[in-house]
């Protein structure tokens, strides 16, 4: 079994995963590529989701800073 990802790198992770979403939603939310609305809808509140988590991590890993 893998050791835990520390907090600070899990919010580097995740912010790569924010700028993957984002850019998806640029690409094919509108245009002659725009995927249905429900897709689009979805990846809207994904992105939502990984921006709240990366967040999240963020202040932990400022604690864990702080902590040291």
């Amino acid at each position: 079994m893998m050791d835990p990802i520390p907090n600070h790198e899990m919010a580097e992770e995740l912010n790569k995963l924010v700028i993957g979403k984002a850019t998806w939603l640029q690409d094919f939310s509108e245009g002659r590529r725009k995927r249905p609305h429900h897709e689009i809808e979805t990846k809207w509140r994904e992105l939502a989701v990984l921006k709240q988590a990366a967040s999240d991590y963020s202040q932990a890993a400022e604690r864990d800073r702080g902590a040291a």
